[in-house]
């Protein structure tokens, strides 16, 4: 079915890589500071039961594997819109301007969203860490999507080249 249906698989792969590349960050990150799986913990506990600080933050199975859901949810829409946008890009590269305005927007929705719902989340992370765990998604789902879309890369290339050759395509 998936072959059938590439912008299904290639948003599902860009998700999971997104999702398995943002939590494989946060789970180093626990390992150093000695403490496992602390990152899906606190933002599940604010989520779901309100946490206001660290110390209601509550490491249990229910709301990391609870909080973990939701993040492989979220990764699977933003790899479907990730998906599409690269496959617009295949017909008219100028889209490629798009998705990174799009991304801008997601990375500032998500800080405006922790610093809104729980500003207690970005000292307890580290805004620097959200930063570079949404940098890294980022980073691994372009870097897969960019090699999936042969037409986008040949396109982008031969745009660059033209550009810094001096070349004017409207002339």
């Amino acid at each position: 079915m998936l072959r059938q249906h590439p912008l299904i698989r290639e948003g599902l792969i860009a998700g999971a890589l997104g999702a398995g590349a943002v939590a494989l960050w946060f789970l180093i990150l626990d390992l150093t500071h000695g403490r496992l799986f602390f990152t899906p913990a606190a933002l599940g506990s604010a989520l779901f039961n309100g946490a206001s600080g660290v110390s209601e933050v509550q490491i249990n199975a229910t709301t990391v594997v609870g909080y973990t859901f939701l993040h492989i949810v979220g990764f699977m829409a933003v790899g479907f819109l990730a998906a599409r946008l690269m496959m617009s890009a295949d017909k008219e590269p100028r889209v490629l301007l798009g998705a990174g305005i799009v991304f801008m927007m997601l990375e500032v929705a998500v800080l405006c969203a922790l610093a809104f719902a729980a500003s207690w989340l970005l000292d307890a992370l580290s805004m620097w860490t959200v930063l570079i765990a949404n940098f890294i998604a980022a980073a691994v789902m372009g870097v897969y999507l960019y090699r999936a879309h042969p037409q986008a890369r040949r396109d982008l290339r031969t745009n660059l080249e033209e550009r810094d050759l001096g070349h004017d395509p409207a002339r």
